[in-house]
């Protein structure tokens, strides 16, 4: 089965410049991944990270290498995209800033170059803003923070969010702390995209159910993608009886389920005790936040957390590749004891494995639990309507 076309590119410039992508490097290429995303719905995503292994024999990518093309720019913190192109499109896949560039030597004869790369969130953690806002909608915020910090409005998607968050006075605070603050507060998704720009995805954006055609991967046949493995699970790893939060400057609200107490004994939020203290701006909204926690999690579920796709299988690579976090696909097991299971998922993180003459694409899923508001005389609790804030 053919695969995709690899670019990789190297920016020779300074970071905090437009990137020219001048250098490709692609040709040097012998293996590289990536992995970016969450595994579970409830962690926050942390830098996606890439490593590239590249053929150096030439010296070309030793940095204290005069004869080097690229020197003397082979520093710490260069820019590097990788790209596919299938069918005549061009997919971003990772982008990222280099965080070393170790020379080795395998069998005494071989040179290589294994670089690690690790996406914009590591520039968002050791960029700290200090500044007085005023309460604002949860995408203001993060919109204050970018500029604050001088991330680039073209390198950002910013979503309104449903949230209020308080007014703060932030003294030299890490902007990436503080932009998970509000993701947590709004129960959204913070991500850095697979080209490189800053996502920020409300709570209620991705709730319209999309027509499943070219996002439907199935084991039995009948659809048009199939997939190498899935993940299940069927644990207490994520229960919720016992939820704590508190706004700034609130009361304590608490949540519970004395159903779920009685079997599973008591789940605490946050795991090992204490209180979560939330950037809401009224107990109300702390307590409809906790009321949701428990609502969701009060009952284990079975669920499919895993999929190691087949695109090598099914040759659909533009369906896979053009994924990204929040995605709504749908996934079938057939069977499962003796039902069909069929999980319309929401993608947490996707990592990408290619060394020689090979290409494996994995993407970690939770279910797309409704959180449509109850409407009276025409929704169905815990049918097609759960517990929303």
């Amino acid at each position: 089965m053919a695969l995709p076309t690899l670019i990789v590119e190297l920016d020779l410039l300074d970071p905090g410049t437009t990137p020219t992508w001048a250098a490709d490097i692609t040709a040097y290429v012998r293996g590289w991944s990536t992995q970016r995303g969450s595994q579970r719905e409830l962690q926050r995503v942390e830098a996606g990270t890439a490593t590239i292994v590249l053929d150096n024999r030439s010296g070309r990518f030793t940095p204290q290498s005069t004869t080097s093309p690229y020197y003397p720019n082979l520093l710490p913190m260069r820019r590097i995209r990788i790209r596919a192109t299938w069918n005549s499109v061009t997919y971003p896949i990772f982008q990222g800033f280099v965080e070393a560039w170790p020379t080795t030597f395998p069998g005494g004869v071989d040179q290589t170059v294994t670089v690690s790369l690790v996406d914009g969130f590591k520039v968002l953690s050791l960029a700290t803003v200090s500044s007085a806002l005023s309460q604002q909608g949860s995408g203001a915020r993060v919109t204050a923070i970018l500029d604050a910090i001088g991330w680039p409005a073209a390198d950002r998607t910013i979503a309104t969010g449903a949230s209020t968050v308080p007014a703060v006075t932030l003294v030299n605070v890490s902007a990436l702390q503080h932009l998970q603050d509000i993701e947590h507060a709004e129960g959204g998704r913070l991500f850095m995209g697979r080209d490189g720009k800053v996502n920020f995805v409300g709570r209620f954006d991705s709730l319209t159910v999309p027509d499943f055609s070219g996002r439907t991967w199935t084991d039995d046949g009948s659809g048009v993608m199939s997939y190498r493995d899935i993940t299940l699970d069927f644990s207490d790893i994520l229960l919720i009886n016992d939820a704590h939060l508190i706004r700034p400057g609130g009361i304590e609200q608490v949540a519970s389920s004395a159903a779920s107490q009685l079997k599973y004994r008591i789940r605490s939020f946050p795991v090992g005790g204490g209180t979560d203290t939330v950037q809401l701006v009224t107990d109300n909204d702390v307590a409809d936040f906790a009321a949701e926690l428990v609502g969701k999690y009060a009952e284990p579920v079975l669920r499919i957390e895993g999929l190691a796709d087949n695109a090598m299988g099914h040759g659909l690579w533009g369906q896979v590749l053009v994924r990204e976090f929040r995605d709504r696909v749908l996934i079938v097991k057939t069977p499962v004891g003796s039902s069909t299971l069929s999980q319309d998922s929401f993608i947490e993180g996707i990592s990408h494995d290619a060394p020689a003459d090979e290409w494996r694409v994995t993407m970690n899923v939770s279910p797309a639990v409704s959180e449509t508001p109850f409407i009276w005389d025409t929704s169905r609790w815990d049918i097609d309507t759960r517990w929303a804030r």
